[in-house]
């Protein structure tokens, strides 16, 4: 299985934002369990980056995001997906970046806060909450 992970279960977790971060801690943990490939967006590395700086010494946001990257694939977006986001329709830009993203790695679901705004993704979006339901069962 290929999760997708958008930009807000990362932040989530690594913000500690509640009500949020148990659901979103949760279903890392349990694609780990499965053996999921985990992906997120570049742009979504970089968000978690500048907001990880705050408050943090450039040798302490480094030190997360290399933890990130321990876990995660990060998906290339080039010039094809960044264009093909475009003709998606979606209300926000950014969320068509995370669905062009999800559709480039092959990705089954993504997981999502705001499943509203992945109605018009090719790849299905479940939030934490109904993932950790469809998939109680570890192998």
């Amino acid at each position: 299985m290929r999760v997708f992970f958008d930009t807000n279960i990362l932040l989530d977790v690594l913000l500690n934002r509640d009500p949020f971060v148990a659901d979103s801690g949760k279903v890392i943990l349990h694609c780990e369990a499965l053996g999921a490939e985990m992906f997120i967006a570049w742009h979504g590395l970089a968000t978690a980056y500048y907001l990880l700086k705050r408050g943090r010494s450039e040798e302490e946001a480094l030190l997360e995001v290399d933890k990130i990257l321990g876990w995660v694939r990060v998906v290339d977006c080039t010039d094809t997906q960044a264009r093909h986001a475009r003709t998606l329709g979606f209300n926000d830009f950014e969320d068509a970046l995370q669905a062009a993203a999800a559709e480039a790695c092959g990705a089954d679901w993504i997981v999502t806060r705001n499943i509203l705004d992945f109605t018009k993704s090719a790849v299905p979006a479940i939030s934490p909450f109904d993932f950790l339901r469809k998939f109680a069962q570890v192998p």
